[in-house]
């Protein structure tokens, strides 16, 4: 049996999760993910814009491959990626856009890990697995108290 085989039985399982079984699944996957190597080139972000989200986006917007927009100062922001960066899908293993809710996941974990006072949403606008040209997310954040 070729690895790509075993693939195609965990499209059609991931794809009898519901919305929150597949979350709670991607985010183990995607939190162990960015901890390879992503997290600490937010944390370096992080550290430049002091903790203000608003200069960690435009930090963002600087990175190869990203690209971010500030919606509403404070609270809303636009993540674009300009390809997939997923090894499972780069290497042709898995194609369906259900595997976009791990990159999603691995967005919360960094945010929530750099900003432990506020809550976080994000929702994939677009995703090049859905056939868009890149990856857009929106980032909508509240405070959980001082910060």
């Amino acid at each position: 049996m070729e690895l790509s085989d075993w693939f195609k039985g965990f499209e059609k399982g991931i794809s009898c999760l519901n919305p929150e079984q597949r979350a709670s699944f991607f985010s183990e996957c995607g939190k162990n993910c960015v901890k390879c190597g992503t997290l600490q080139v937010y944390q370096k972000l992080y550290e430049k814009a002091n903790g203000d989200l608003d200069t960690f986006f435009q930090e963002a917007d600087k990175l190869p491959g990203v690209r971010s927009e500030i919606i509403e100062k404070g609270s809303v922001y636009h993540l674009y990626f300009m390809e997939c960066t997923c090894m499972l899908h780069r290497q042709g293993y898995v194609s369906t856009p259900l595997l976009c809710e791990c990159s999603r996941q691995s967005i919360l974990y960094v945010l929530h890990s750099l900003w432990k006072d506020k809550t976080f949403q994000v929702t994939i606008c677009e995703s090049i697995l859905r056939g868009s040209q890149n990856c857009k997310m929106q980032i909508e954040t509240t405070n959980n108290g001082n910060s």
